[in-house]
């Protein structure tokens, strides 16, 4: 694992969040992503060397609420552009991050409303 390692801000295995004894080192960190991460480079090599497997759990969770919440089509690539562009964001790459991931998730996507009659 790099020294330089990110990770998400509310992630538990930080460095900065775990508490060390003498004998751990300081860039103590979670494992490393095990599987596929199927970003285009340079995202890819971004995520597999700053990111640990906790980190990527949660955003795998939070993308799939991004893909329901702007109704994604994964055939398009424009919609991989707006899925990495939020995956900057919640890993923490992006130096003016401009998504609320608090409310992401929380709206029904739009035309899932039901109507009665």
């Amino acid at each position: 694992m790099s020294q330089d390692v990110k990770c998400h801000p509310s992630c538990p295995l930080r460095s900065d969040r775990i508490e060390t004894s003498g004998s751990a080192p300081e860039s103590e960190h979670g494992p490393p992503i095990g599987g596929v991460v199927p970003f285009r480079s340079p995202l890819r090599e971004e995520v597999l060397e700053k990111i640990c497997d906790h980190c990527w759990q949660e955003w795998l969770r939070m993308q799939i609420k991004v893909i329901n919440e702007f109704a994604l089509n994964l055939g398009d690539p424009r919609s991989h552009d707006i899925i990495e562009a939020h995956a900057r964001d919640f890993l923490g790459f992006s130096e003016t991050p401009t998504t609320d991931f608090s409310t992401l998730g929380e709206t029904p996507p739009p035309g899932s409303e039901t109507t009665t009659h």
